[in-house]
């Protein structure tokens, strides 16, 4: 080979190299240019960002249900600490002594914290967070000899009213480990870019590992407006963040950026703080310290809550703080359940309320008017065995037609409804599905039950056995295997007040967005769910005899004649545990004439509805219309 050849060869190599660096320059600067950019900014950048504080709560008149705390941690700068162990062992027991712990687990909490991050700010696992203004002032007041050690500030949740609404608000706290990995990735929506800014934007994520994230409630439910893509933060506040431009070795050389932290959005609830307290004050009175309770209040034309209360409640400030290990043995072992809403998470028989779902099959799809009558004598005697079916009343109602049977709450007339006018199990559960029964409200919160109308596919493929002629008079008064909630039956009550119009239950009345996302304000949509599937005077029949309940002679809803405007009810005993009283119930809606409110009222094992649950509503619905509350004492009457 000549050495022309060679050097050709040579020259051929050179040039393919070239070409090979002009692609690939090529490919840098014009393709993957914007990745490499915003590394190369970031390797001369630091960003330091800032806790926000999350936002308020308010009920419908504006009164503060959850606002924030400022709240300090210790936090520990592995890189900044004393690099010799002599002298960071001299500086442990004087940290210790002003954080009010033992030099041992102070030891161990820095060690911690320098496996997982020596260049930045790393909280002291367990006994850094929230420590007291004393300590943090302490701790301020040395920095000079605590190289290393530095005070973050944070914020908190605080619930000034304590146990007021407890489970409906739920609680924040930080986010868990699993939540984080759920939405780090979520950022805050930015402006459309300066086209005159070169500089290739950096991730703006919403969450940080030490966050406060909605847990429970109207916290959780209101955590991220979802509605949007990507989820739009809601409570969640808007983070600060400095941007500082470093030299190699990490030291600010230049604030680049600066941006302060601001509030998250403000929510509304349609919850009325005073009403809740009647309520939850009324419940403890009714329900004492052995039993659990109930209240809800709907707008029958809105859907709006406006008070949704559970017995025993249960401060959400607990959550924030954290439980003892004996409080939390104590929670766990109360057979009441304090932490369960029993409002939208409990499951009961409804008893004689479900009357009002019964009636309205009968009228509709058996020969019954509103002149059927039957003769009550106590109890009927159905099936070979001759197996008896009482009635509330022992002494029997005597004869009664179809406005005195509903308002009297006669069992024996419903059983015979189904004897002789030919009422069906199928058609009761057609209709208690017509008024929402057998599915979520969908009002948002966790533990929302679907409750349970059974059928005779139900019973086979639950209890593997044929449905039986008890099966359906125990169902025609709410008896047997039907499971609902409280809210539930509110959403029933609010139907019949209305003309039927099956209203969604809501508990966010207004968002008001931070200024910083250009958002106006959020009114929430009360735009009915669906009209029922029954008579406009099936209903009217139904709501002349809750009136009668109140009014009319041997009415079990009495106690609701001194409320002092028009009101119509439901009386409802249901039965549970053999030897215990029965579970106490009470539908109504007021004014009668033009229906605004239905209130619904449950205590468990409260013996009869009218003389336990419904002057609990009385109470609720007097305060609703400024009225005399102190009508509402209970009396020993034997009614449903």
């Amino acid at each position: 080979m000549t050495f022309l050849v060679r050097i050709k060869i040579l020259g051929g190599f050179a040039a393919a190299l070239l070409l090979m660096l002009v692609a690939r320059l090529w490919v840098l600067q014009l393709t993957q240019w914007p990745g490499y950019a915003r590394q190369a900014v970031g390797n001369k950048t630091a960003i330091v960002r800032h806790s926000a504080p999350r936002g308020l709560i308010f009920d419908r008149e504006g009164r503060v249900l959850a606002e924030n705390r400022p709240v300090y941690s210790v936090c520990v700068v592995g890189s900044d600490l004393p690099p010799k162990s002599a002298d960071l062992e001299k500086m442990l027991p004087r940290l210790a002594g002003y954080m009010g712990v033992s030099t041992a687990a102070l030891r161990t909490a820095i060690t911690e914290c320098k496996k997982r991050n020596v260049l930045e700010a790393v909280p002291l696992p367990k006994i850094g967070d929230d420590v007291p203004f004393s300590a943090m002032a302490q701790i301020e007041e040395h920095r000079l000899e605590l190289p290393g050690i530095v005070i973050h500030d944070n914020f908190a949740r605080y619930y000034p009213c304590g146990t007021l609404a407890g489970h409906a608000l739920g609680y924040a706290r930080p986010v868990t480990a699993l939540q984080y990995e759920k939405v780090k990735d979520l950022d805050y929506p930015q402006p459309e870019q300066d086209a005159a800014d070169p500089r290739p934007r950096l991730p703006d994520p919403v969450y940080a590992r030490d966050s406060v994230y909605g847990q429970q409630g109207v916290e959780a439910l209101c955590e991220l407006d979802r509605s949007s893509d990507p989820p739009l933060p809601m409570l969640q506040g808007y983070r600060g963040r400095d941007e500082y431009e470093v030299d190699a070795t990490g030291r600010e050389l230049r604030v680049v950026e600066s941006r302060s932290a601001a509030q998250g959005a403000s929510v509304y609830l349609s919850l009325d703080a005073r009403l809740q307290k009647v309520a939850e004050d009324a419940l403890a009175s009714a329900a004492g310290d052995s039993r659990t309770a109930a209240a809800v209040m709907l707008d029958v034309h809105t859907g709006e809550v406006l008070v949704l209360a559970s017995y025993p409640s249960i401060d959400p400030n607990k959550w924030v703080h954290g439980f003892s290990s004996e409080e939390w043995a104590s929670l766990n072992n109360d057979p009441r359940r304090p932490m369960m809403n029993k409002a939208v998470a409990g499951g009961y028989p409804p008893g004689s309320i479900f009357k009002m779902i019964s009636s309205c099959a009968a009228l509709e799809t058996t020969r019954a008017t509103t002149a059927t009558s039957f003769t009550c004598t106590g109890a009927i005697h159905e099936g070979r065995a001759h197996q008896r079916f009482g009635c509330w009343k022992p002494q029997g109602h005597g004869t009664v037609d179809f406005l005195g049977g509903l308002a009297e709450s006669c069992d024996v007339f419903f059983y015979e409804l189904c004897l002789e006018d030919g009422l069906t199990s199928d058609a009761i559960a057609d209709y208690a599905r017509r008024f929402g029964l057998g599915e979520s409200t969908k009002l948002g919160l966790a533990g929302e039950i679907d409750g349970v109308v059974p059928d005779q596919r139900w019973k086979l493929d639950a209890r593997h056995e044929p449905w039986r002629l008890g099966d359906t008079l125990h169902m025609v008064i709410g008896q047997g295997d039907v499971v609902v909630s409280p809210l539930q039956m509110a959403v029933v009550t609010a139907a019949v007040a209305n003309g039927g119009t099956l209203v969604h239950p809501h508990l966010v009345k207004k968002v008001a967005w931070p200024q910083s996302w250009g958002v106006q304000p959020t009114l929430t949509d009360a735009a009915p769910a669906r009209k029922v599937a029954v008579k406009a005077e099936t209903l009217e029949i139904v709501r002349r005899a809750m009136r009668q309940a109140v009014i009319g002679r041997g009415g079990t809803a009495a106690a609701l004649a001194r409320l002092g405007i028009p009101a119509a009810g439901k009386t409802g005993s249901a039965e549970t545990v053999p030897g215990k009283p029965p579970h106490a119930w009470f539908c109504c809606f007021a004014p009668y004439d033009d229906p605004q409110y239905a209130v619904t009222v449950f205590v468990s094992e409260g013996g009869h509805g009218g003389t336990v649950a419904a002057p609990v509503a009385g109470k609720i619905l007097a305060a609703a219309f400024n009225l005399n509350e102190g009508a509402f004492a209970q009396e020993a009457v034997n009614s449903d």
